[in-house]
């Protein structure tokens, strides 16, 4: 009966947040906007999500500590090697160069825009899917919410990327969310995962485009970096597991 209602938020939570993409996504593509305009109008959309659940879970709890919006746990930052890889990958997409060629207007759109997906995606996936799941096992909460979570960027189709890029993104999501819902469970906290997602997306926005081959070789060190930071979060989320039973 438990796992029932879990389930059922589970799916409601999903679905919520998917429709509100889908929107951001269509209504750019359908209206063809892009460059800071499209940031801009994609980031408002979901600023109101944001806002809307962040209020919800005010009023409900008096506080947003239920969704994870505390500090990190006393020396959490440390286990988690001060989320140094995460940030390697992230600057590495300026190896190419940073795009600058569309004004300062277009690169603050992209802050709103890639803040509100990081807030967005990590209230979601993280401080309700994922902390939800926690009772019925870490490892179980950390599978059920990253594989939410890289099937939600199926929409990325909606924003008009191609089937192969979206197939290969939700496969990066995947792992991504398998390392952020690790990070949430070792140090008790959002707020790192926020600021890393938003950080990581907008450093990719921003990134001037390659050849072919150097965006294969550059998304081949990334993956591996990110699957070694994984099996060392792994191994760090068992040893906190035990010490708390």
């Amino acid at each position: 009966m438990k796992n029932n209602k879990l389930i059922l938020k589970t799916v409601v939570a999903s679905f919520v947040l998917l429709a509100v993409f889908f929107v951001q996504g269509a209504v750019v593509v359908i209206n063809k906007i892009d460059g800071a305009e499209s940031a801009l109008i994609r980031g408002g959309i979901i600023w109101g999500l944001v806002i809307v659940t962040l209020l919800f879970f005010l009023i409900k709890n008096k506080s947003l500590s239920g969704l994870g919006f505390v500090k990190m746990e006393k020396g959490a930052a440390k286990r988690v090697l001060y989320f140094v890889p995460l940030l390697i990958i992230a600057f590495s997409h300026f190896t190419e160069g940073l795009e600058l060629g569309n004004g300062i207007e277009f690169v603050l759109a992209n802050i709103f825009l890639t803040v509100a997906i990081g807030m967005a995606e990590e209230i979601y996936f993280r401080g309700i899917i994922c902390n939800m799941w926690l009772e019925a096992g870490t490892m179980k909460a950390v599978l059920i919410s990253s594989v939410l979570f890289g099937l939600c960027h199926f929409l990325n189709i909606a924003g008009g990327a191609s089937v192969a890029a979206t197939i290969l993104q939700i496969c990066f999501a995947f792992v991504y969310g398998l390392v952020f819902a690790l990070l949430f469970a070792i140090g008790k906290s959002i707020v790192p995962c926020v600021l890393l997602h938003a950080l990581h997306d907008f450093c990719s926005f921003m990134s001037m485009d390659g050849s072919l081959q150097f965006e294969i070789v550059l998304g081949a060190i990334q993956f591996v970096i990110i699957v070694g930071y994984l099996i060392y979060l792994v191994k760090k989320a068992k040893a906190v597991t035990k010490q708390s039973l």
